[in-house]
């Protein structure tokens, strides 16, 4: 390593040891995590932009309703109103599924976790197979933090449909929340397996590599990330973290910059592509990013199945 990247790589270390991460994005997405303090600056996993609160009334809905109603509702992003049909739909259907998951679909667009998570149990209750349930509850418990609770439910989904490339991710994330980052990297690397254009399994994989020092090996994933999606801010920057650590400072600014450029107002990225832009270089390793994520698609399915909490 040159002097300029020992002394980069010293300011680092206590960097790594704060980062969080959290979210995916088939959701994926503003960050629950805690916010790091140290001056390395990651962006992880995120959920859908569609859980963000949304204001608005409208009139209660009087009359026999169909499910079609609540759907295109809510596929036009009305939820408050998709809410109401849906609420009625399950007074008329009270055994109905799939009502009661749409209901806490809508009710969680509107952040209102509490009453969301009480229609999934309810739809869980009808069907304690129903996938889609499973899953949307257990990516609200990990958002809240209730980490053993989405681990079972996700189990379950497992025992479903095992080849499910979401599940795994939602245990990485899961694990990750339980500071089990050998789990969550197992999970991962399932997840990418069964999906090889899971792009925020690589991202998410790769961040926790380099809070593990592994930056060399986390580069890889992060590139097919970019590669896959490169209007991810998320992406750029934590690529731009894993070249800063392996001295490639060029290589950094340019996925910092590209960040700024997906993201102009991200205060985090403006930080790390000042702190990077004052290191002095005169020559560094080249990087070619699609050359570096076509190393990602050789993972392979571990052999070793992910630890489960005893309930």
């Amino acid at each position: 390593m040159t002097r300029n990247g020992k002394i980069t790589a010293a300011l680092l270390v206590a960097a790594l040891a704060a980062v969080g991460c959290s979210k995916d994005k088939t959701s994926q997405t503003k960050n629950q995590e805690t916010q790091p303090t140290a001056k390395m600056l990651p962006v992880s996993m995120t959920k859908p932009a569609g859980d963000k609160p949304v204001d608005g009334t409208v009139p209660k809905v009087a009359g026999p309703v169909s499910f079609a109603d609540g759907e295109v509702a809510f596929q036009a992003g009305k939820y408050a109103e998709a809410t109401q049909v849906f609420e009625r739909y399950t007074v008329e259907k009270p055994n109905n599924a799939w009502g009661h998951f749409m209901l806490g679909l809508s009710e969680s667009r509107l952040g209102n976790t509490e009453k969301a998570e009480k229609d999934y149990e309810e739809a869980l209750r009808l069907d304690p197979e129903h996938l889609k349930t499973l899953l949307n509850l257990s990516r609200m418990l990990i958002d809240k933090g209730r980490f053993d609770e989405a681990i079972v439910k996700l189990t379950s989904a497992g025992e479903i449909d095992p080849n499910l490339a979401e599940v795994h991710r939602l245990l990485g994330r899961a694990y990750n929340g339980q500071h089990k980052p050998n789990d969550a990297i197992d999970s991962y690397r399932k997840a990418i397996a069964l999906d090889p254009k899971d792009a925020w399994s690589m991202n998410n994989l790769g961040l926790i590599l380099i809070q593990q020092g592994k930056s060399s090996e986390a580069t890889p994933f992060l590139a097919k990330a970019v590669e896959l999606k490169k209007d991810e801010p998320t992406f750029h920057n934590n690529l731009g973290m894993a070249l800063e650590h392996t001295s490639r400072f060029k290589a950094a600014v340019s996925e910092y910059n590209a960040a700024l450029v997906a993201d102009p107002g991200n205060e985090k990225v403006k930080r790390n592509l000042a702190r990077v832009e004052a290191v002095k270089v005169t020559s560094e390793e080249t990087f070619d990013r699609e050359a570096e994520a076509k190393r990602a698609i050789e993972v392979k399915k571990p052999e070793t199945e992910s630890a489960t909490v005893t309930p």
